[in-house]
């Protein structure tokens, strides 16, 4: 069980705070929630409930610095998530980044500006939602190691895509 004005990663939602644990009542039905703050959108409020455990699954400590600094320095050693079918692709994109792990998301980012290099080469340009979905994965893994080591987000994001090297994707 997580505490009051804790510090976790969540989902997609990335660093929030534990603001409170409290009781809602929600179509009839009283339950305990979570109620987190995203530390980068102080204008947002997320429930969980307490008793689903899909929900709270996808809460977890926050990384260290050290476990930051191991994320970048592997950057390059995750596996390239590339797949030619479409709606595939975004299903698997859109799951990664529901979950929220680190290390697939490393992946998922490599994955896609490999792509985008790749298809500039061409005079090209990477679709729409990947797009989208790299700068989701780019925002999500900057702000959790940018907390973590205390290094600057903008700084965070030039050093990974400087970072980043594979094959042709």
């Amino acid at each position: 069980m997580y505490k009051v004005n804790e510090i976790v990663a969540y989902s997609s939602q990335g660093i929030c705070e534990i603001t409170e644990i409290c009781q809602r009542e929600i179509a009839g039905t009283v339950m305990d929630y979570y109620v987190m703050k995203p530390v980068f959108d102080s204008r947002s409020t997320v429930f969980v409930p307490v008793s689903n455990e899909k929900l709270v699954s996808r809460i977890r400590k926050t990384m260290t610095a050290s476990e930051a600094s191991e994320l970048l320095e592997n950057i390059n050693s995750g596996e390239i998530l590339w797949i030619d079918n479409d709606a595939m692709r975004r299903d698997l994109y859109q799951s990664i980044l529901t979950e929220g792990q680190p290390e697939k998301l490393a992946s998922l980012f490599r994955t896609l500006v490999l792509r985008k290099r790749t298809l500039e080469e061409c005079s090209r340009k990477l679709r729409s939602t990947d797009e989208t979905c790299m700068r989701s994965a780019e925002k999500l893994i900057a702000r959790e190691c940018s907390y973590a080591s205390g290094e600057s987000q903008d700084e965070l994001i030039r050093r990974l895509n400087d970072m980043i090297e594979g094959p042709r994707v």
